[in-house]
């Protein structure tokens, strides 16, 4: 049984005190405390009830209190009273966020909210990354202005899909167009995990789940004398650490794994760096040879013994933007996009060196294994000879005296020296592969 509370100058509004026989019958009058001058002798309960009208329904809160019997039943009923201030404070914002969290809410509010909330998420994540809201908020000011001011309750597929077909319209690759779900799917489930409690849920008109695989292959419409004059212009360009970057890029490497690079990754005494399963799609840790145009880079940028290779200049602990060094591509007006570096070094290799097909995917572009040919043919292992086979490809490319060749012989001793668990015939077998 609760008792309510009749005190004069005390706001006693939603409070009751639990009955367990500490009021004497004098001070209560019609079930109400009406004398707070009160001598306890064992602990005592007050409770809080808070309710509000929200959407034409009550909706209750309620919160017991505990004191000790040396506090004041008047000094309890002060606490609690700022305790039931503080819970119909917090039934409000409910009703405010009720309202926020509706069908009618823009697009914009709803994605600027969502890039916050992933924000504060990632703050307290263990492994301490951060979430790269620059790319979705450029994506969504150049490709997603149709829907940023419309009401999320009133975006549809079509919405979607024109902006899928503007994007190709401008050329752009699969890849891009599908950034139009993958970037607003996300925001529509953060709408919903905030709005369904009041009812307000909606269906994503961005699942991608009826999307065909992705077929993201671009021609390459470069002729050999093309790409030679492309790399030129990457090797010359002359801002750092983009020059550097381009260097790597045109090695074979993957932006990502280049920009993710770490100076402990880098193996100056045997000339090799690791890109760790983590960091790339081969998901296996691929060792490649430091050649000696990357080395020279990494030394005129200077060595450090941690940290990211490539850094951001005000923050030296995070690694270099992606959107930075897009800026810096922009600049050279090639018709090609970063990605494509990789078929320029395929159509050189293949059309110009005389390179197959599977060495250059496997052991030079990092792709996944292929099972026609074993790990003992091209494994990284084998990170040497296909670096030779890089530097050989650049030294003709940029017009420059190449390191005089060993004759078969000289390799395969050398070979021999590297990896003395392979035998003689599995290293001729890679030599006959490059030809």
């Amino acid at each position: 049984m609760f008792l309510r509370f009749d005190l004069k100058k005390v706001n006693t509004s939603g409070l009751y005190y639990k009955n367990d026989g500490q009021i004497p019958s004098s001070k209560i009058k019609n079930n109400k405390i009406i004398n707070s001058n009160i001598t306890f002798t064992k602990p005592y309960k007050i409770q809080v009830r808070a309710s509000k009208m929200i959407n034409g329904k009550i909706l209750p809160k309620k919160k017991t209190l505990d004191f000790s019997p040396s506090e004041t039943l008047l000094n309890a009923v002060k606490k609690a009273a700022k305790k039931y201030e503080q819970m119909m404070d917090n039934l409000s914002s409910y009703k405010i966020n009720q309202e926020e969290f509706s069908k009618t809410m823009l697009y914009k509010d709803v994605f600027e909210k969502y890039i916050q909330y992933k924000i504060d998420q990632y703050k307290h994540r263990d492994d301490k990354g951060e979430f790269d809201y620059k790319e979705r908020e450029s994506f969504h000011n150049k490709w997603l202005q149709s829907i940023l001011n419309k009401p999320i309750g009133e975006i549809d597929e079509e919405d979607i899909q024109n902006a899928v077909i503007n994007i190709k319209k401008a050329g752009r690759s699969e890849r891009t167009s599908r950034k139009v779900y993958q970037f607003t799917n996300p925001v529509f489930k953060y709408f919903n995990m905030k709005a369904k409690k009041f009812g307000n849920e909606i269906s994503s008109p961005a699942l991608q789940r009826d999307l065909s695989p992705l077929n993201n292959q671009r021609g390459l419409d470069l002729e050999l004398e093309e790409i030679k004059l492309l790399f030129k212009k990457l090797k010359s360009y002359r801002i750092t650490p983009a020059r550097e970057i381009f260097m790597f890029l045109m090695h074979g490497r993957r932006l990502n794994e280049v920009l993710t690079l770490e100076w402990h990754e880098i193996d100056f005494k045997n000339n090799t760096y690791l890109i760790p399963k983590e960091k790339n799609k081969a998901n296996k840790d691929m060792t490649y040879k430091l050649s000696h145009r990357l080395k020279e880079m990494l030394e005129s940028i200077g060595i450090k013994e941690n940290g990211y290779v490539f850094t951001q200049e005000k923050d030296k602990s995070k690694p270099y933007s992606a959107s930075t060094l897009h800026d810096h591509w922009k600049k050279l007006n090639t018709s090609i996009v970063k990605h494509q570096i990789r078929n320029c070094i395929v159509v050189y290799l293949k059309n110009k060196m005389r390179i197959t097909d599977n060495v250059i995917a496997g052991a030079i572009l990092g792709h996944k294994q292929n099972k026609t040919i074993t790990d003992a043919v091209y494994g990284q292992l084998f990170y040497k000879v296909f670096g030779d086979t890089l530097d050989e490809m650049l030294d003709d490319i940029f017009d420059e005296k190449p390191v005089a060749k060993q004759n078969e012989q000289d390799k395969l001793e050398e070979l021999e020296k590297l990896f003395p668990n392979k035998s003689k015939e599995e290293l001729k077998k890679v030599l006959e592969i490059l030809g």
